[in-house]
């Protein structure tokens, strides 16, 4: 996932970061919950423009949706 979340114990608040983007500072958070969401909010509109993500979904809609093995 490229965007994490971690709690600073210094300042006690929860930090959303970019793991692509040299560790940036996205948000801060109160709460562990809002901090999540932030970061799965980022995450799902940067999947909307990411090649890799879009050739993984291409990919995924060709295969068989079993796989039967004998």
């Amino acid at each position: 996932m490229r965007y994490s979340v971690h709690y600073e114990c210094v300042e006690k608040n929860w930090v959303v970061t970019d793991a692509a983007n040299c560790h940036q500072v996205m948000g801060i958070h109160d709460t562990k919950s809002d901090a999540y969401k932030q970061a799965h909010a980022e995450q799902e509109r940067w999947r909307k423009f990411d090649p890799v993500a879009k050739h993984l979904a291409r990919v995924r809609r060709m295969l068989p949706r079993t796989l039967v093995v004998n």
